[in-house]
């Protein structure tokens, strides 16, 4: 059994203005810093074997306030964000959001990664766990979306899951055991 530590990384100036990121490389700014720095005050990193992180400069940043030197960050293009296509960038809105987020619809229209795409993405990633690291406690770096996933991969979900329902915030610590 793995123990998971997820966190999403600190906030970022697009975070703070509403805009969407997805694989835009977006950097962490100052309470993003402020924000890593005070997890790293209260985070037991001798209970954690390795940290998992996100190539993505707000998640690696976010990784290097909070682990430092102490535990080896690997980086996993499988943590990315999951990708918002051409609407990177741009404001969020709820209805474009609902739709990004509907099982049944599976939207991947203007270059966005469907939610069934990044689901799957998330269950390669969590098989990839169990096997390289059996019985390790991980640290894992990543992204909201992306995070959302992962989080019904090991809650479970089907076609009527509301995938609104949990929404990943910057610096928060979310535990999970992983069988």
């Amino acid at each position: 059994m793995n123990k998971l530590y997820i966190i999403r990384h600190g906030k970022t100036d697009w975070n703070k203005i509403g805009l969407l990121q997805g694989n835009t490389d977006i950097d962490i700014n100052e309470e993003g810093i402020f924000q890593a720095k005070e997890l790293a005050n209260n985070i037991n990193l001798k209970q954690i074997d390795i940290c998992l992180c996100s190539p993505l400069k707000r998640a690696k940043k976010t990784a290097d306030i909070i682990v430092g030197d102490k535990i080896n960050i690997v980086y996993d293009e499988l943590l990315v964000e999951r990708s918002f296509g051409d609407y990177e960038g741009k404001k969020i809105n709820y209805d474009l959001i609902s739709s990004q987020w509907d099982y049944k619809l599976n939207d991947s229209s203007n270059n966005i990664e469907s939610i069934q795409d990044c689901l799957l993405r998330a269950n390669k990633f969590l098989n990839k766990i169990k096997e390289q690291y059996p019985n390790k406690s991980i640290l894992i770096i990543s992204h909201g979306g992306f995070i959302k996933a992962l989080h019904f991969n090991l809650i479970g979900y089907d076609e009527n899951t509301d995938f609104l329902s949990f929404n990943p915030q910057n610096t928060t610590l979310y535990t999970y055991e992983l069988e």
